[in-house]
């Protein structure tokens, strides 16, 4: 018999205004009734409010999100910065 593998229904993210290094997504549970906040802390998942063991399948798949996020946050100021300095600003 093969198991399944979840996979977690992100929602949306929010990030802090007044603390940016936070970040909490909203979660769906696997009985689509629930919903759960998974916080991550300076790019890092810290903890998820479901009842299971962590770390559980929400905060593998938020972390994954985050790191994908972050990734493509750096790509964007990557270019920027390129631009700037082919401009000559």
């Amino acid at each position: 018999m093969t198991q399944v593998q979840k996979q977690a229904d992100i929602r949306y993210r929010v990030q802090l205004k007044d603390k940016p290094w936070i970040v909490v997504y909203k979660v769906a549970s696997s009985n689509g009734v629930d919903m759960y906040d998974v916080t991550v802390v300076r790019g890092k998942v810290s903890s998820c409010g479901c009842p299971s063991r962590k770390p559980c399948y929400h905060w593998k798949d938020v972390q994954a999100r985050e790191d994908e996020h972050n990734h493509n946050r750096d790509a964007e100021r990557t270019a920027y910065l390129n631009f700037c300095l082919a401009m000559g600003i």
